[in-house]
């Protein structure tokens, strides 16, 4: 009986070992297996390039993680971005100063997150419809700020920085990346205010007859995913140097594909800030190589299309079995 025990526990352990890490064993097959078949990807300055290019999806999906984490969901994020893009655009062009710009860009997207969260919390209207109706609203302020046009002039070089300046070797963006990955993962796992969130999303019931302020912790997610939309928006001006209506709109279908992705990483099925930013390199590969590759673009869709389903129904296994 010792002995079937102990083979139980072994294969128990392995499994959750593959639970655990499986994504990450996947992205490092998926990452030798380009390095073979495609000439230039393992560079050093490609590796750079695909950094570059996921750090502001990874910077706006940690806000839409958030709210993944305390059992809600934002839609208005890509909107969100877009609007914040516009303005911090449109008043440095009116001779504001980039800094002050900035901090009116971010906060309307606090205004839009704690806005959503006080709906979802004190009105009782659901995350889903509450964000989709928020970011339609902020589509409409797009046009009515940008009269449907796009700002381009000169930006001040200082602001610029931000999107194509660098930190010794390494690119602006990427050690923005990182630093907001970083704060958000110390933020979930060792903080109070991350503790409480993780409970909220796990059991909401439980979680407030243990004394926790549900709602405040589920306004703190939406404003922080408003935050994080913001931020993201501003950095896309800088990096391109306009802003236009749309700017953002592409980050909507991978958002979504790098925290659903990153649900499947260390957490058996939850929303976290590592996860996602594994999720978003795994998306930002996938594109990389299949551009190098020459394959056509509408392939990337489709398979990121592909990822998003096997990620949902291998989330949706493991907390079956967890149930179990």
């Amino acid at each position: 009986m010792s002995d079937e025990n102990g083979t139980l526990r072994k294969h128990e352990g392995g499994h959750n070992i593959l639970m655990r890490f499986g994504t990450i064993m996947a992205l490092a097959a998926i990452v030798a297996w380009l390095s073979v078949t495609v000439p230039g990807f393992i560079e050093g300055q490609n590796v750079l390039n695909i950094l570059r290019q996921i750090a502001l999806l990874a910077i706006i999906s940690e806000g839409f993680t958030m709210c993944l984490i305390v059992g809600e969901l934002d839609l208005a994020f890509p909107n969100v971005a877009s609007l914040a893009g516009a303005i911090v655009a449109g008043l440095i062009f009116g001779g504001m100063h980039p800094f002050a710009a900035s901090l009116i860009a971010l906060s309307v997207g606090v205004l839009f997150g704690v806005g959503a969260g006080l709906l979802v919390t004190k009105v009782g209207i659901p995350s889903l419809i509450t964000t989709l109706a928020s970011g339609i609203i902020a589509g409409g302020l797009i046009y009515m700020y940008t009269k449907g046009v796009s700002f381009y002039g000169k930006l001040p070089e200082s602001f610029l920085l931000l999107g194509r300046g660098n930190v010794g070797p390494v690119p602006a963006l990427v050690f923005i990346m990182f630093v907001v990955v970083v704060a958000a993962q110390v933020m979930i796992s060792c903080t109070r205010p991350g503790k409480y969130m993780q409970a909220t999303g796990a059991n909401p019931a439980a979680a407030r007859l243990a004394g926790v302020n549900t709602d405040r912790y589920k306004i703190l997610a939406l404003t922080l995913s408003g935050l994080a939309a913001a931020f993201t928006g501003i950095l896309l001006t800088a990096r391109l140097g306009s802003a236009n209506p749309e700017g953002a709109a592409g980050f909507m279908m991978d958002g979504f594909a790098s925290a659903l992705l990153g649900m499947t990483v260390l957490s058996m099925g939850r929303a976290n800030p590592f996860g996602t930013f594994i999720g978003s390199l795994m998306i930002g590969i996938i594109n990389n190589g299949m551009t190098l590759a020459g394959s056509p673009y509408y392939m990337q869709d489709i398979t990121k299309g592909i990822i998003i389903i096997l990620s949902v129904a291998l989330t949706s296994w493991q907390t079956k079995r967890s149930e179990r």
